[in-house]
Parts: structure tokens; C-alpha cells; sequence
């Protein structure tokens, strides 16, 4: 290295100090939409500063304090101010999503567990905190990280992957680490209204998703195209400036949006009264009888104290495969669709 470098680095790791001793750093936080019951399940925590000749980004900041060994120092302040800061706006059944980068465990002063004692005088729970792994380079010991998380699982915390669809690396994540979500790039969403090719790949994310048990959420939603094709594809899990940009005091949901979808929504609406009583051959009468398109199209579902907004699709599967049992009533196989 030469002494010019030398000389930049240190003026790098001056500016990381300042930030963090000095009080630079802040957190913004944008909203992850739940459509289907129109409503915020949590809120991303994203890190800002003042940008500077040093750092330009918050990828650059935390990329260096890594090859500087300082990410766990870094992570832990943020962290620290990101649960600070959402204290007087999470809601009880919201989550706040932390990022956590898996190279932190090599850092020489990683201590794990430092999150749940930080909870300790919060009042939050730890299912209330969402890991979300993000990645810029190669995870080096998976076996390790792989027993990190098991250890946070069993407080009781969260696992979501994010970029997924973006490389290879994240599909091993998936196969390998056993999240509770899966956050699909922003790559795959933009336009995804226009590109067949994106839908077959969500599609098959979906399905993956669906076999691991993990919820799938859309990141980087940016037009009502995209957004009205996620619904349709039953996607209701949605993170983008469509909604909210980052920003603090977290912000809420934007009530146009919620009509705007509550219209579109019951412009393609399919009633389906259920009672206790209704058997499976009763309710593919009425699928059948149904003149319209099955797809792109809802199913308003009212069962025993409550109604459901499904995908039509989604419900014409579920009838598909209980074909065998037309004289059985359907609503305590029904359930397993709405958990």
C-alpha cells in the first residue's frame, strides 16, 4: 500500500469514527405493505449519513468497515439506533427489519446476542426484529453463519434473505439457511407488468417460497402496474417508493392507495359464501357456474366470522386438489389457505 493510500485510508477510518462518536449516523425506515390486509407489517431500517468524499453510499460505508474489521461496531450502532428510533411508532404486531451482514461473525469483536439484551428495556419482543441478511461479497463459512442464525431462532427472532433472484449466491442462502422470508429483488419487479419472462421467475420463487413455508415479499415497487400484477399474481407482500419513500418519522400507508386497490379489487370480485355446512362439490357448482375469467381475478370469501380476498386462481387449486373428498365440508380444510 502506498503512503498515499495509506494516508486516504486513514482519513476513511477518521470519518467512520466521527460518524458513529459524533452522532452522524441517522435511520430511515420504509414500510412493508401488506395489500391483502391493507395494513404495515413492519418497517426496513435503513442507515444514512451525510455523504462526504469518503463514503457516497451506505453499501461503501459498511463495505469498509468490514475490510477494516470494524462491521460489528458498526452494525451494533446502528442497530442500537435503528430500535432507539422506532421505539414510539412499532406497533405491537409490526416488525422492524435489521439488516445483518454474515461476514460480521469474523469480525474480532463480534459478540452474539447483543440484539436480545438491547431488547431487554425496549418492551419488544424478539419476534418483532427481522434479520435480513444482505450480501456483497462471498459468505466465506456458511456451517457458522447457518448455527448464528439457529442460535437468533431460538430467541426468537426472524430470518429473511434479501435480493433474491439476483445470483446464485442468494439461491444458496435460500436452499441453505431456512427463512422465515424471501425478498425478491428489485430487479425481477421493475416492469414486471410487461416482461412475461420476470412473471415465469417470481412464479417460481413463489413456489419456492411456498415449499420452505417462507412469506414472499416484492422490494423495489415502484408503479401501479407493477403493484396492481403482484396482487394478481398473489403476491400481497410489498416494500417500494410506490408506497413510501424511506424516511422518519416512519411513514404510514397513503389512504389513495388504499382505495385505489380496494377498487381494483372489487371491480374483479368473485363472491363465495361459505358457511360450516359447505361441502366440496357445492363449491365447485359455483366455481363453475363463475362466467368470467379465473385468472387475474379475487374471490371474496365469506366464512364464519370473517371474510378473505384470495386469488381465484388460488382457490380453483385448492378445489382441484381435494377432488376426492366432494361430500366433505370444506371450511376446516380452508383454513389452512388464510394462516
Amino acid at each position: 500500500m502506498s503512503l498515499a493510500q495509506q494516508r486516504e485510508r486513514k482519513s476513511s477510518e477518521d470519518v467512520l469514527t466521527s460518524y458513529m462518536n459524533e452522532d452522524k449516523l441517522f435511520i430511515h425506515y420504509q414500510p412493508i405493505i401488506n395489500i391483502h390486509k391493507e395494513s404495515i407489517i413492519g418497517f426496513e431500517a435503513l442507515t444514512r449519513f451525510p455523504v462526504s468524499a469518503y463514503f457516497k453510499s451506505p453499501v461503501e460505508l459498511f463495505q469498509f468497515a468490514d475490510q477494516t474489521n470494524r462491521l460489528f461496531q458498526l452494525e451494533k450502532h446502528t442497530r442500537e439506533l435503528a430500535i432507539d428510533s422506532i421505539l414510539p411508532y412499532l406497533q405491537e404486531k409490526q416488525q422492524l427489519w435489521v439488516n445483518l451482514t454474515p461476514n460480521v461473525i469474523h469480525d474480532d469483536s463480534f459478540i452474539p446476542g447483543f440484539t436480545h439484551a438491547v431488547l431487554k428495556n425496549t418492551g419488544l419482543n424478539p419476534d418483532q426484529i427481522v434479520f435480513e441478511i444482505t450480501e456483497h461479497s462471498a459468505i466465506s463459512d456458511f456451517q457458522s453463519f447457518r448455527k448464528l442464525l439457529e442460535h437468533y431462532r431460538k430467541q426468537g427472532f426472524k430470518v429473511a434473505i434479501d435480493d433474491v433472484g439476483a445470483g446464485y449466491s442468494s439461491l444458496q442462502m435460500v436452499s441453505e439457511l431456512k427463512p422465515d422470508y424471501l425478498k425478491i429483488d428489485r430487479s425481477l419487479i421493475t416492469h414486471i407488468d410487461q416482461f412475461r419472462e420476470k412473471q415465469y421467475m417470481v412464479e417460481a420463487l413463489q413456489h419456492i417460497g411456498k415449499k420452505l413455508g417462507a412469506g414472499i415479499i416484492a422490494e423495489g415497487v415502484e408503479t401501479e402496474g407493477e403493484c396492481l400484477h403482484l396482487i394478481q399474481m398473489g403476491i400481497f407482500l410489498m416494500q417500494g417508493y410506490y408506497f413510501a419513500e424511506p424516511d422518519y418519522p416512519p411513514p404510514p400507508l397513503p389512504v389513495s392507495i388504499s382505495e385505489q386497490l380496494n377498487l381494483q379489487r372489487n371491480s374483479q370480485m368473485f363472491p363465495l359464501k361459505i358457511g360450516e355446512h359447505t361441502t366440496f362439490s357445492e363449491l365447485m357448482t359455483w366455481i363453475m357456474a363463475y362466467q368470467g375469467s379465473y385468472d387475474h381475478h379475487f374471490a371474496l370469501i365469506h366464512v364464519p366470522n370473517r371474510k378473505e380476498v384470495l386469488p381465484l386462481t388460488e382457490v380453483v387449486r385448492f378445489v382441484a386438489s381435494h377432488g376426492t373428498k366432494k361430500k366433505e365440508t370444506v371450511w376446516p380444510h380452508l383454513r389452512s389457505l388464510f394462516t
